[in-house]
């Protein structure tokens, strides 16, 4: 089965500010600064004087969650006392609007200085008492802050908003303020506790299942399917932050999702309905399929040399080139395999017939040949594979 791409949301990237001081305890939560950890940095909010007390005393109470204090969960997952970014709080604009900026400001920041180290997916997750960590993934609007506050008053809240974890797995926590939806104004900035939401169990966070929401108002009951990685890599690179950036880029993705018991996708009308999932979210799928890594150094037509990594499922071949992830099927995986292996037009062509035998039209050459000027443009194969046409 295939599902759309779901294109990824704009994001405009602010500027972090490297601070390099060394803040003590005493010095953590003030009038004038409150430090709070998102995906393991550590961010300072710098209040302008002028910022009125009430202001001052609301963003500290929709932080709480992740305001890193002396002795908390949220201090031990800051790696270092020396903030990572800095962001100041002045008194320009609406305060709702201010709040809601504030949120997106902490988060851009926290992703910025985890690029390249950590993989990131635009998730809310729960964490279990025994700190395995779920993370449901999708666009805006999909139902993650609904799902995080239904899902949170049974399981420990990890984030509404991203789930970030390293090469073992190991979550950093992001707990925001809940962004909730309000008709005609700013999302509600509201604290976890407010909400009524857990704590975090006290054990290390390690993610267990990668689950892509598909809210479907007219589903009578929750449905999970299993998704071949060919299906689930578009949409979770479209949810995803610096993957390009990420060691191993596409390969690297395929071996997370293998060790978590592949992606599953979440048919659901109502957050409710997901709690008595969960057993089944954590169930793995019989046997990840067996695929094998594609690294091409192809040369374009004026000369230059790229880099492209792959994964190869056989009838499938899920690539990344160019800044971008696609996914190869009918005759592109064989003809992409052959002109790799060589540079002869001929051999490339019988490599597919071989495989996948005279095409309809009888005219198996053009069909590579077309194949063979897309996979080209795509960064995937050397453009001196192509024969020129004869005049």
């Amino acid at each position: 089965m295939r599902y759309p791409q779901i294109a990824p949301a704009e994001a405009v990237l602010l500027s972090v500010v490297p601070l390099g001081v060394i803040l003590g305890e005493g010095a953590v939560v003030t009038r004038s600064t409150l430090a709070v950890s998102a995906l393991g940095a550590r961010i300072e909010l710098a209040f302008d004087e002028e910022v009125p007390e009430d202001v001052v005393a609301r963003i500290r109470r929709s932080w709480s969650g992740a305001a890193i204090e002396p002795g908390s969960a949220a201090a031990a997952s800051a790696a270092d006392p020396a903030s990572d970014a800095r962001i100041d709080v002045d008194t320009s604009g609406d305060v709702e609007r201010r709040l809601e900026s504030l949120s997106t400001r902490v988060t851009l920041d926290a992703l910025a200085h985890n690029r390249g180290r950590l993989m990131m997916l635009h998730a809310a997750g729960i964490a279990l008492d025994d700190g395995r960590v779920i993370a449901f993934v999708g666009p805006s609007g999909r139902g993650k802050t609904t799902l995080s506050r239904t899902l949170a008053q049974r399981f420990g809240y990890v984030s509404d908003e991203t789930i970030a974890f390293d090469h073992e797995l190991r979550v950093l926590p992001y707990r925001k303020p809940l962004s909730v939806v309000r008709a005609g104004a700013p999302k509600d900035q509201v604290a976890p506790a407010d909400a009524g939401l857990r704590e975090l169990p006290d054990a290390e966070l390690t993610l267990a299942a990668i689950v892509l929401l598909d809210r479907d108002p007219s589903a009578i009951e929750p449905v999970v399917e299993h998704l071949h990685f060919a299906d689930a890599a578009p949409l979770l690179a479209a949810q995803s932050s610096y993957l390009l950036e990420y060691d191993g880029t596409v390969c690297a993705l395929a071996e997370l999702c293998d060790r978590v018991g592949g992606v599953r996708l979440l048919r659901y009308a109502e957050a409710a309905d997901v709690p008595a999932m969960i057993d089944r979210l954590l169930a793995s799928e019989p046997e990840p399929a067996h695929w094998t890594r594609m690294r091409m150094h192809p040369i374009d037509a004026d000369g230059a040399s790229t880099t492209a990594d792959a994964v190869d499922y056989g009838d499938a071949v899920v690539a990344f080139s160019d800044s971008t992830l696609r996914v190869l099927e009918g005759i592109a995986p064989a003809v992409l395999r052959a002109a790799n292996e060589s540079a002869d037009f001929d051999r490339v062509v019988s490599a597919v017939l071989d495989s996948h035998g005279t095409p309809p039209s009888g005219d198996a050459s053009g069909a590579v040949r077309e194949v063979l000027v897309e996979l080209a443009d795509a960064g995937l194969v050397s453009a001196s594979v192509i024969p020129v046409p004869r005049s």
